[in-house]
C-alpha cells in the first residue's frame, strides 16, 4: 500500500491543537523539528547585508518560532488528515506537504 510523508507546517503556539487532530485521526507516530521560520510575505523584498553578524541579527530579529510535524502514512488515510487539520487550524496559519514515501529504511539495533 502506498505511503506519504505528510509535513506540516504550524506555529509554534498550535502545536498541541495539531497533536491532537493527529491523535484523533489515528496518526501512530510523529517527529517535530522546531525551527524559526519567516512567512513569505514578510520575506518578499527583504535583503541581507551579506555580513555574517548583520545577516544572523536580521534573522534573529524577523523570524518566528515555528514547528514542523512529520508523519508518514497511507496514501489513503492522507486525504482526511489534511481535511481534519484544515478543519481544526481553521483560522490559523499552516502548512501541508504531502510527498510520496519511495522507500522506508529502519534500523533498530
Amino acid at each position: 500500500m502506498p505511503k506519504v510523508l505528510l509535513n506540516v507546517f504550524v506555529d509554534y503556539e498550535t502545536l498541541g491543537r495539531t497533536v491532537n487532530i493527529l491523535t484523533e485521526q489515528s496518526v501512530t507516530g510523529f517527529y517535530c523539528i522546531e525551527y524559526w521560520g519567516v512567512s513569505p510575505q514578510n520575506w518578499a523584498g527583504f535583503v541581507i547585508k551579506e555580513e555574517p553578524e548583520m545577516a544572523i541579527e536580521a534573522i534573529r530579529d524577523h523570524t518566528e518560532r515555528a514547528i514542523q510535524v512529520n508523519m508518514v502514512v497511507k496514501e489513503a488515510q492522507a486525504e482526511s488528515i489534511v481535511q481534519a487539520l484544515a478543519t481544526g487550524l481553521a483560522g490559523k496559519r499552516y502548512t501541508i506537504f504531502k510527498l510520496p514515501v519511495d522507500s522506508t529504511h529502519i534500523a533498530s539495533p
